[in-house]
């Protein structure tokens, strides 16, 4: 069931992590007026450039609770974490972690009204015993106990969910929820396409040549301009400029990881020929480089010899070598061939060719032909495969239950906060910049 669409496993009261708010003192009829000059003085302090940092900033205050900003940071984080939603903006997951903040203390301040409490047993019985993580989200889980206890009390929990409206959900929403699309595991052997031992040995003692002007002091850009065959890069001086890693070959972005800024690589092969890179710059994700290539030509002898091995490879294992030993022992893909060529599970629909039409055709088990790609030739086996399915109603059923069990709380939940809201003081605050 794709939780995208029904969202099963949501927390009823909504809530969010936050760190501990700051309590300032018992509720008193002129709490208000207190309050409120509280924070005008901290605002006053604040603008007078003193001693407010921004991250100890009020973002708002809620009864007898302020929220700080460094507060609002932490919830944020474990939002972005726990609910992941690439189309919102910064702002718009922040003004979200605030009113689910708000909310959590709304209902504190409630069932405290209401001598609703939990003893410190029972948040530690709620499995919060880790000293580190007690630390850090006791005081979420007392607030979600708080929450549970105050809607029992208020009745919002005495829900029931008959058989024949989960079963009308699932009627009506049975494309959506109850298909599972077919998936693959696969692994292969890459055969990659390389030149003859003398082409390599020619392209060898060429890069031999420009790691030696290099290593006398030539600049790199001027080497590169010079001698690289890299038409397109030569006459930048080799500059690639800044790159996604992501977006890089693995043997590129491996050398480029190791490299520190203004070092030069020892030279290394790559599908074109020889290489080696100068770092320029980099961040977290993105690189800046200079490159020299060598290349060496591949003919079609070569890509014939790489089907014929290939070809071999594959008869060796319908003969009952191990598919991981020959994937080891043969295999030129730097990020598979020490696991054995896995390559993980994959959506059949989602396959880029040529390995959609492969599956296609062979089982679980199975070990297909050579397949030509721009890498070279693969040779695929299917570790498992399981064809497309419609769950049934009786194996959704629970889940239907739950999930509409916590629709209509959440529901309930949302009428009690706006009926309370009222009588609990909330105020939000500009952040402090």
């Amino acid at each position: 069931m794709k939780r995208e669409k029904v969202g099963l496993g949501t927390d009823a009261t909504g809530s969010s992590q936050s760190a501990r708010a700051r309590r300032l003192r018992p509720w008193s009829p002129d709490f208000l007026t207190a309050r409120v000059n509280t924070i005008l003085a901290v605002l006053a302090f604040a603008a007078a450039g003193l001693a407010v940092r921004p991250a100890d900033s009020i973002v708002a205050a809620v009864g007898d609770q302020l929220v700080l900003a460094c507060e609002l940071s932490q919830a944020v984080d474990f939002l972005r974490l726990s609910q992941p939603d690439e189309t919102l903006s910064d702002s718009a997951l922040e003004d979200a972690a605030l009113g689910r903040l708000i909310d959590d203390m709304v209902l504190e301040e409630q069932a405290r009204r209401e001598s609703v409490e939990v003893e410190p047993s029972e948040v530690a019985a709620e499995g919060y015993t880790e000293r580190a993580l007690r630390q850090r989200y006791e005081e979420d889980a007392r607030r979600k106990l708080l929450a549970r206890r105050l809607m029992d009390k208020e009745g919002l929990t005495q829900i029931y969910i008959s058989p024949g409206e989960a079963e009308r959900f699932y009627n009506e929403n049975r494309d959506s929820i109850a298909r599972v699309p077919a998936r693959v595991a696969l692994a292969h052997v890459l055969i990659p396409f390389t030149p003859s031992p003398a082409e390599d040995s020619l392209g060898q003692r060429r890069m031999t040549e420009v790691i030696d002007v290099l290593a006398r002091g030539g600049d790199f850009a001027t080497v590169a301009s010079s001698f690289s065959d890299d038409e397109k890069f030569a006459a930048r001086g080799g500059d690639r400029g800044w790159v996604d890693m992501a977006e890089l070959p693995p043997e590129l972005m491996i050398v480029l990881s190791q490299l520190e800024s203004g070092q030069i690589s020892p030279p290394f092969p790559t599908r074109e020929g020889y290489m080696t890179v100068k770092l320029e710059d980099k961040t977290a994700d993105r690189v800046r480089f200079r490159q020299i290539l060598v290349r060496v030509p591949v003919t079609r002898s070569d890509t014939i010899r790489a089907r014929d091995l290939a070809a071999s490879i594959r008869r060796k294992a319908l003969s009952g070598v191990p598919f991981d030993s020959l994937a080891r022992q043969y295999s030129r893909d730097p990020a598979t061939a020490d696991s054995g060529g896995r390559l993980g599970e994959f959506l059949v629909a989602g396959l880029a060719p040529p390995f959609d039409k492969v599956v296609a055709g062979i089982d679980s088990g199975d070990v297909s032909e050579p397949v030509l790609s721009e890498h070279g030739y693969h040779i695929i086996k299917v570790l498992a495969k399981r064809p497309e399915k419609t769950l049934t109603y009786l194996e959704l059923q629970d889940s239907i239950r739950n999930y509409l069990y916590q629709q209509r709380l959440n529901g309930r939940l949302q009428t009690y906060l706006d009926r309370i809201r009222g009588k609990v003081y909330v105020r939000r605050f500009r952040r402090i910049a």
